[in-house]
């Protein structure tokens, strides 16, 4: 049996479980993301075993099944179910989970729109105390110090990405709009520093001619370069 951190260790339990998203590791590999709901039917059909492991999305750590309420009370008294690394089943979802590309490129339109707002205030509100400082100078200081200006500026879209990626949504607001979000391979959510370097490599992604941003329509799970870089994915859904 594979090891996971944190085993024994119940993540937050929701307020209604059977809605919530979850991923499975059933010896074989990581199934999901999974509505509870859906894992309910899938255990009490038999296509997941006692051994398998739970993690809930946004959650740190795995847990076995039968640890994890109220997954538990779904197996059926002196059944075993299949063995832990039995072949993942059938009614395991597929691709589907993974959002495609058109729906991201959506999302991103949206993001550049309101970066692009965003960014304009920032530079207006820049200006003025720039003013406010150096008053007729103003305009030699500033392209004296271009670059640095530069830098200041783009602070405020790294910021963006950085708060919402870590946010209750776990998604800018173009995906929130969209009905995505993102989240890392083993179902943990990104924190701030995680957020930011994850919108660094979009430069990655742009390099050559933006080939990253289209993987998704080739990958398995619909991952742009970015994501297999960070290893995150973008899912449907809402947190």
């Amino acid at each position: 049996m594979p090891e996971f951190p944190g085993l024994g260790q119940n993540p937050p339990s929701p307020d209604d479980p059977l809605e919530r998203l979850y991923y499975l590791h059933d010896g074989m590999g990581v199934i999901g993301p999974i509505k509870g709901l859906k894992l309910k039917e899938m255990i009490e059909s038999g296509a997941v075993g006692r051994g398998s492991n739970v993690n809930l999305v946004g959650a740190p750590n795995w847990t076995p099944i039968t640890e994890f309420a109220p997954f538990a009370g779904f197996f059926k008294s002196g059944e075993a179910g299949p063995d832990y690394g039995a072949p993942r089943p059938a009614a395991a979802p597929g691709p589907g989970n993974f959002a495609s590309f058109w729906i991201r490129l959506g999302a991103h339109i949206i993001d550049n729109v309101l970066t692009l707002l965003l960014l304009t205030v920032a530079a207006l509100i820049f200006s003025i105390v720039i003013v406010a400082i150096h008053g007729d100078g103003a305009e030699e200081w500033a392209r004296a110090n271009a670059n640095i200006i530069g830098v200041i500026e783009f602070v405020p879209i790294i910021a963006y990405y950085a708060y919402f990626s870590a946010g209750p949504w776990q998604a800018t607001p173009g995906k929130r709009i969209c009905g995505i979000y993102v989240i890392r391979t083993n179902g943990a959510r990104l924190d701030a520093p995680f957020g930011a370097l994850r919108y660094l490599t979009y430069f990655l992604s742009a390099l050559p001619l933006g080939l990253g941003f289209l993987m998704p329509l080739w990958t398995k799970e619909r991952k742009a370069l970015h994501d297999i870089v960070c290893g995150t994915r973008v899912v449907y859904g809402r947190l």
